[in-house]
């Protein structure tokens, strides 16, 4: 036994204790000893079998050294010169448990708490796992304090209410408050997050999805680091309710390059230009910067031929919060691969935000295919949308269902709650009124026209009998802007015979599709009932509920 070293003058080299484990070999296992229990006090040598032996400078096997978490020297051991030195001590962790190494990354620069003016909402994801939390590719970590209502981009704020962990505290729990304009700082308790500090001076969180109002989880944007942030460990896209790509088709032509003949196939419901949820308070949760995109896609919805939009309506919403469109139109077949820009519509603003370019092919078939690739992370919460496109089986100008409604006349004042929304809307159809032919006006409607508080019409002009079928904005006027809201566009087509047939979809809010009248010849008496006319060449056998759906008595 040699002599316990207790004077801090004396060299160390000479007062120590041995330690003669042979147990603690890198090769032995077996056993479960936690040194924790035993008593240390100073300087030890270190023997095997009274050979002398180090310690580690590199990671060992996990239940090396007989214990579950063997302990390792992170650096090599010093030169006699170099006196006494520190060192940093390191566990075998598993990585396949250890949340350190096991986490998803969280690159989202909108919960920073300098970020204000949007409404996101975090019950509307599937919370799963552990994150650690970037902006633009640098740590970041939560506040510890209170954070100002409203930042984060959210109505309610969380922020941890205690100091983040040190390394050796290993994972601890921490209440989460939230902030709002209305109460004090921690007023709003949430449901409690696990923390832990990681080797590389990072953190990560167990995330949970809160319990109660608007709320997201912040980040301090004081936190962040004047260096290179330490590298991510798993680069792989969380799963917050964020479905995968399809699999791939495996077509190929000859050559196997062509992406018309080499794609994936994207079919999500919720991508719809159709669903309105943003503009009820809405949000379905998908996040298109947390999906690995690899290659071509071609878009379906419910199995049926779809693609980007190349416009924007008012509160446009493709089941997240920001709505990706093409900002130009879709190429040619003779065009190959083009680039286009992509913008992101937020609320009424259109182009809120720019997002990373991407590459679309027109395709025989009248199909098109995208290379889609990661939005901007700076985005708040983006999702590529899909419009339904499947052109026409038949010829729309034969084919389409008469709507003689005298109420959606544009002199007719306001003097029924018309109500397109509730309409099942499908297919092609024809204005008339009173039997005369008649088409939407591509002129401003003022408020309470046509039947309605909120009348449409088209913003823009009706296309020749050369053009076919094209797409048309639908404009709503509001107070002090003719075009204020703007409606889901509409496909028009001019007909032989000097009449338009229009593909009515559901609007946003109960507003109607006006009918001119302007030039008319007006009937001595005007019925306030709706009447359906089908022509005889129609193959339409019914008005899909708009007889009864169409308007509502106040």
């Amino acid at each position: 036994m040699g002599v316990a070293f207790n004077n801090i003058s004396a060299d160390l080299c000479f007062n120590y204790e041995p330690l003669d484990h042979l147990w603690r070999a890198a090769n032995e296992s077996g056993s479960d000893i936690c040194d924790e229990f035993c008593s240390w006090s100073g300087w030890y040598r270190l023997f095997y079998s009274g050979l002398d032996i180090r310690m580690l400078e590199s990671c060992v096997s996990e239940y090396s050294c007989n214990a579950e978490h063997s302990l390792w020297l992170n650096g090599p051991h010093p030169r006699i010169e170099d006196g006494v030195v520190t060192r940093d001590v390191y566990a075998f962790s598993n990585v396949t448990t250890d949340p350190c190494y096991n986490y998803e990354s969280l690159d989202r620069p909108w919960r920073a708490t300098n970020q204000y003016g949007f409404f996101i909402c975090d019950d509307s994801f599937s919370w799963n796992g552990w994150y650690r939390l970037f902006y633009n590719g640098l740590d970041i970590r939560m506040p510890e304090s209170c954070v100002s209502g409203g930042s984060c981009n959210t109505d309610i704020s969380l922020w941890l209410n205690g100091s983040h962990p040190r390394v050796q505290d290993g994972v601890v729990t921490i209440q989460i408050c939230g902030s709002n304009l209305w109460r004090s700082c921690c007023d709003d308790r949430f449901t409690p997050i696990k923390v832990k500090a990681c080797p590389g001076n990072y953190y990560v969180y167990e995330l949970l999805k809160p319990q109660f109002g608007c709320s997201a989880y912040c980040t301090d944007i004081t936190t962040l680091p004047q260096t290179t942030p330490s590298p991510a460990i798993n680069t792989s896209s969380p799963a917050i309710n964020t479905s995968s790509p399809a699999i791939n088709t495996s077509l190929s032509n000859e050559t196997g390059y062509d992406p018309c003949y080499s794609y994936s196939i994207l079919d999500d419901y919720w991508r719809s230009t159709l669903n309105y949820w943003h503009l009820y308070g809405y949000m379905s949760g998908h996040d298109d910067t947390r999906v690995a995109w690899q290659g071509w896609y071609r878009l379906f919805i419910n199995g049926s031929s779809a693609q980007m939009p190349d416009w924007c309506f008012s509160s446009m919403s493709c089941g997240g919060f920001t709505s990706l469109w093409l900002n130009d139109s879709h190429p040619d077949l003779e065009d190959g691969v083009v680039t286009r820009d992509v913008y992101g519509s937020v609320n009424d603003q259109c182009s809120s935000y720019q997002s990373n370019p991407i590459q679309v092919k027109a395709c025989a078939g009248n199909y098109y295919v995208y290379k889609l690739i990661k939005p901007k992370p700076s985005i708040p919460v983006p999702t590529y949308c899909a419009v339904p496109f499947s052109p026409p089986n038949t010829e729309p100008c034969y084919y389409y269902t008469s709507l003689d409604d005298p109420q959606r006349a544009t002199d007719n004042f306001y003097s029924s709650n018309m109500c397109d929304y509730n309409v099942d809307w499908n297919g092609w159809y024809r204005l008339f009124y009173n039997g005369q032919s008649v088409q939407m006006p591509d002129f401003c409607v003022g408020d309470g026209m046509c039947g309605s508080t909120h009348p449409l019409w088209l913003n823009g002009s009706h296309p020749r009998l050369e053009d076919g079928v094209v797409t048309r904005q639908v404009c709503s006027p509001t107070r002090n802007d003719c075009c204020g809201s703007r409606s889901h566009p509409i496909q028009v087509k001019a007909c032989p015979g000097n009449y338009y047939v229009y593909q009515f979809v559901k609007p946003q809010q109960c507003s109607s599709y006006c009918a001119d009248v302007t030039g008319v010849n007006m009937p001595t008496t005007i019925t306030s009932s709706t009447v359906a006319i089908i022509p005889v060449e129609s193959t339409t056998d019914n008005y899909h509920g708009i007889k009864n759906a169409g308007y509502q008595k106040e």
